[in-house]
């Protein structure tokens, strides 16, 4: 029995919902009431505040229990209620799969590198052009994943020595980051794998491979929550697969096992290339064309154009990154010479398993509407937080 149920009313569920139940009904009762959707209602912000104040409260375990036991007055979050806007947009990409691959630092190292290169570096017309181009959030998505690489190749026979050690110095802190990642992920991996190998010792492995199913569940519905399934789908599966063989073999197929796994590598740098340059192409392309000379259904095609191009530089980035920093998490847990071959090989067995259950995941027709036209409205939200950043720049800069 709970103290009251306002806030499950709220999302229209039961007190007994289930996490991943509590998150289905955020989902559709946020698309229902943002407030892009109702232009014209007074209320509707108050409406989309609400629904997000109640999610906060009953996603947090500590809070909902709170909740349950004595009211909302006893369940306000200790650094207070979020503003629904912001908390809306920290659900794109969730924090699920934090435990499984860390966080994606390449655009925040693409843009500090950016950054360091224009320091004191004269604009050029055709940077210009670039920015004043710069209309929308799939242009600057665009320019950020396609031309900053290019940008920062072209100037660096103009770097000064500050600049140059600043770049060395992100460079290096960027490596211990990434080192310091890999080490957290390979724990949290080895701990997961620990309870398989003792569900298997004790017959228990319905349990643990129930368990997984629900956590399956949550991780499906977040933003790209199918793709990265299916990477640590693939990388498990290869990595256990080939330690499992070396030992079979006495380690004479760590030879073609590597051999296969730098062709991969190779071919995702290619293919990784290829997208950066054909998103290159197309911004220059898209410098040479004036917005204002478009009518209304061609300016639409365009921008849409761009940011698919924009997604689909970001994402290959993001995978490339992905897939290097899971092969080595893996390498940590399989070639820890401190632990026995035995339970090394059943750790790989145990990879096996979740590559597996990852591999079989699918979302219902119903979930990947909504997953589409929840992340179609965190972009908006993310174009008009920019755009707001960008004003409150230029009036600051002008006073």
């Amino acid at each position: 029995m709970v103290k009251e149920t306002e806030y499950y009313d709220r999302l229209g569920i039961s007190p007994t919902a289930t996490p991943t139940e509590i998150k289905k009904a955020y989902r559709r009762k946020a698309m229902e009431t943002h407030p892009d959707k109702h232009p014209d209602d007074p209320d509707a912000e108050a409406k989309f505040q609400a629904v997000g104040e109640a999610y906060q409260v009953l996603s947090d375990e500590n809070l909902r229990a709170r909740y349950d036991q004595f009211g909302k007055d006893d369940a306000v979050p200790q650094q207070g209620f979020e503003d629904a806007t912001e908390y809306f947009t920290a659900i794109f990409g969730g924090d699920g799969f934090k435990d499984w691959i860390g966080e994606f630092s390449i655009f925040k190292d693409l843009n500090e590198a950016g950054d360091i290169v224009d320091d004191q570096q004269p604009s050029s017309p055709t940077g210009d052009k670039g920015e004043a181009g710069a209309t929308n959030h799939s242009t600057e998505m665009s320019t950020t994943a396609g031309n900053e690489a290019a940008k920062t190749e072209e100037r660096h026979k103009k770097l000064t020595k500050q600049q140059r050690e600043k770049l060395l110095e992100m460079e290096k802190k960027r490596r211990e980051e990434m080192a310091q990642q890999v080490q957290e992920l390979a724990k949290k991996l080895n701990n997961r794998l620990d309870s398989y190998v003792l569900a298997v010792k004790d017959n228990r492995l319905d349990e643990f491979a129930a368990k997984l199913d629900q956590e399956i569940e949550e991780l499906k519905l977040e933003s790209f929550g199918m793709q990265l399934l299916h990477i640590l789908a693939k990388v498990y599966h290869t990595k256990a697969n080939n330690f499992i063989m070396s030992k079979r073999t006495h380690g004479f197929s760590k030879i073609f096992t590597g051999v296969r796994d730098n062709a991969r590598s190779v071919k995702s740098a290619y293919n990784l290339l290829s997208t950066g340059l054909e998103a290159q192409k197309t911004m220059e392309q898209m410098n040479e064309v004036n917005p204002d000379e478009l009518d209304q259904y061609e300016r639409a095609t365009f921008e849409s154009m761009m940011a698919s191009k924009a997604l689909g530089v970001m994402w290959a980035m993001s995978k490339f990154e992905l897939e290097r920093k899971l092969k080595d998490v893996c390498n940590k847990v399989l070639h820890d010479s401190s632990e026995p071959t035995k339970l090394r090989l059943l750790k790989a067995k145990g990879m096996l398993f979740m590559a597996d259950k990852f591999s079989k995941a699918k979302r219902s027709p119903e979930e990947a509407e909504e997953a589409r036209v929840f992340e179609e409205l965190i972009l908006g939200e993310q174009k008009k937080e920019k755009e707001k950043q960008k004003e409150m720049k230029r009036k600051s800069f002008f006073g």
